[in-house]
Parts: structure tokens; sequence; C-alpha cells
């Protein structure tokens, strides 16, 4: 039989399970959106309340209980947006996920590096996505799907013109290209160049949906350029994308 001291020191462990689940989650809902600066503010109010508590500044606390109310329903209309894509990723979150070896990476990222080259010098349009922790299943669905081995060739190939995959996207999963020919949407931002086409905006586009990384060669100027959570980098060498893509996926 457990006694009563085994039984309230289980509770106290659980209790610290919990809590620790509860803040990991929120750092999940958190990460990359704008609203980890609602972080801030929030421990500011309550750094502030405590003061005002300790030095019987009564009226600034009913004051700032009264503000708070206010502050949490501020948030929600001002950065819904941001929250929005904080309960996605809290919520598609894989929480026992195997990630590629290291080396399966370098391979990965080498041979899209090699294939975007070949493109932008034969001036061959191209939108490829790099699935992070968000799954793409809709997305994947559009399109057809291949399941194959990640190597230049096939995406050259991909992309070819008059081929019948080439005006979608593929999307990579890990080391494997999961589908290709897939439909992404296309971003309402209005700070956006007019002059970009279709498959700038369905990048900035998927990577406002997801924590996705998507790589657009021009079919105009051959230039490459890189979205992520919905900024948009442009004219990138392939030393330039190889670099960011190994700062995202590697560990090193």
């Amino acid at each position: 039989m457990f006694s009563l001291a085994d039984v309230m020191a289980l509770k106290a462990i659980l209790e610290i399970f919990i809590l620790w689940f509860i803040i990991y989650s929120i750092f999940l809902f958190l990460k990359g959106t704008k609203a980890v600066y609602l972080l801030r503010g929030l421990v500011i109010i309550a750094i502030s309340f405590f003061v005002f508590q300790k030095a019987n500044l009564y009226v600034l606390s009913w004051l700032l209980t009264k503000f708070f109310a206010f502050f949490l329903i501020l948030i929600a209309i001002i950065f819904q947006p941001e929250l929005r894509a904080g309960l996605i990723r809290l919520g598609k979150r894989h929480i026992f996920y195997i990630e590629p070896k290291q080396e399966e990476i370098k391979k990965v990222i080498k041979a899209i590096v090699s294939a975007v080259g070949v493109m932008s010098k034969k001036r061959i349009g191209a939108l490829i996505a790099l699935k992070k922790e968000i799954g793409l299943r809709d997305y994947i669905q559009s399109g057809v799907i291949l399941n194959a081995e990640i190597t230049p060739e096939l995406i050259q190939n991909i992309f070819s013109p008059l081929t019948p995959l080439h005006d979608g996207g593929v999307i990579i999963d890990g080391t494997n290209i999961v589908a290709a020919g897939c439909l992404f949407p296309l971003t309402d931002n209005p700070d956006l160049e007019r002059a970009l086409g279709m498959r700038h905006r369905a990048a900035v586009g998927l990577s406002e949906a997801s924590d996705a990384m998507v790589i657009v060669t021009s079919e105009e100027r051959g230039s490459v350029s890189l979205a992520i959570n919905g900024q948009l980098t442009r004219n990138l060498s392939p030393s330039d994308l190889q670099t960011i893509l190994n700062g995202q996926l590697g560990k090193e």
C-alpha cells in the first residue's frame, strides 16, 4: 500500500509534468509566429500586477485586472492570423518524430541545390516545397503521388517543359519526393510586387499556411527565390540556397 507521503509525491510529480507539458505546448504555439511578442507583454503585465499587490496599490491592481481581460480580447482580434498559424502548428505537430540522419539531409540538400542550379541556368520554372513539421496532406492529394527517392535528374525531369507535371509544385518529405503536380494556395499579401508570377505567389501562400520552405525558380529570369513563413527572399545563388537549407534543416 502506498503511504500518504507517496501519494502526495506522485501527485506533485504529475502536476510538474502537466505544467511542463502546458509550458512546452505554449512555446510550440508561439513558435514561428509574430505572436511570440505577446509573451513579452503578458510577462510585463504579470510582473506589474505582482508589484502592485506587494505595494498595496489596490486601485492600480484593480485597473490592471480589468485591463487584462480587455487585453486578451484585443490579442484575439489583432493577432488572429498568427494565433491561427500557431494553433495549426500545435495541432499537427508529430510528438514522436524521427528525423532523417544528418548524412541523408546533406544528400537531399545537395540534390535539390544541384537541380535548382541547372534549372536556373536553363530558365526552367520550378516550385519545390520542403515539408517540415506541419502536414501537407491536402496539397499532396491535389497532385500525383510519387514516393520516389530524390535525385537531381528526377527533379529536372519533372519540371521540364511540356511534361505533364511541370506546372504544379513538388512536395518533398524527408528524403523522398512525395508528390508532383500539386496545387498550392496563392497568397493575398498586398505587399508583394505585382510583377511576381503565380509560382512566387503560390510559394508564399504555402509558406503562410504551413511551416514548409518553398523554392522557386523563375521561368522568365532564371532567378532563385525561397519562401519561409510568408517572407520571400529573392535572387539567391546556389551557395546561398545551400547555406540557408543547411541552417534550416541541418543540425550543425
